[in-house]
């Protein structure tokens, strides 16, 4: 891997290394590969599918050094779908070539890619090993998420004392995902980041983040504490299986 590390270290250093969001994403992609390979270990494979999943993480956010550059987003609907321009990149202008990887993985890659950032998998587009990539990267991506969400560093908890939306609340009560569309406040937004609990895949995720009192450290970060209390406490007995 360390031939793929440093393919990837040379394109984002084409890109502007002075700025704190690119920056952010060059951290927060080895910390998805860190997280991938876990997961891995914790699933008991091999050293060829290991590698290949840290591949997919490091790979994983390639167009959002580009989104950053242009747009000055990491919304992808003020931009574009960050997952699929990513594909394009790497297979359509050929820089997956740059990196060490089998052809035959390719679609793998692709596909791995292209859905760790989707609402849902769509699972009937996926062989056994297609699906089983796509959730590790999904899965390492989160924690890291939820990591970077509780440090309060890069991801400003901007709340104050609205309620949350019905529809918010109804869907993060029903263990679903949280949808962008329903957001209507800061409030909303912190529930729909707490949400991603919900879609976490091994039990190694879920054990990751409660062992590191992410939710706990969002908590401490809030100012409502009465708001939000309800929604970590439910958050938490779903991670322990209660």
């Amino acid at each position: 891997m360390n031939e793929n590390f440093d393919k990837f270290d040379d394109y984002v250093m084409q890109f502007d290394m002075n700025e704190d969001m690119i920056k952010y994403k060059y951290n927060h992609s080895y910390r998805v590969v860190h997280q991938a390979e876990e997961i891995c270990r914790s699933l008991d494979m091999d050293t060829e599918e290991r590698d290949l999943a840290s591949l997919i993480a490091l790979l994983h956010d390639y167009a959002r050094f580009k989104q950053w550059t242009i747009y000055k987003t990491f919304k992808d609907s003020d931009s574009f779908d960050h997952g699929d321009e990513a594909v394009k990149i790497l297979f359509d202008e050929g820089h997956i070539k740059n990196f060490i990887a089998k052809e035959e993985d390719y679609d793998v890659i692709k596909k791995a890619i292209a859905n760790h950032n989707k609402f849902k998998l769509n699972k009937k587009d996926l062989n056994e090993r297609e699906l089983l990539h796509s959730k590790i990267i999904r899965d390492a991506d989160k924690i890291d998420i939820l990591y970077a969400f509780s440090t309060n560093r890069l991801l400003e908890l901007k709340n104050d004392d609205s309620e949350i939306s019905e529809k918010v609340k109804e869907e993060f009560m029903s263990h679903g995902e949280v949808l962008y569309k329903d957001i209507k406040n800061d409030n909303d937004f912190i529930i729909l980041m707490i949400a991603l609990i919900y879609d976490l895949n091994f039990d190694y995720s879920k054990h990751r983040v409660l062992n590191e009192n992410y939710l706990n450290k969002i908590y401490d970060g809030v100012k409502n504490k009465k708001i939000f209390k309800p929604f970590i406490d439910e958050a938490i007995k779903y991670l322990k299986g209660k």
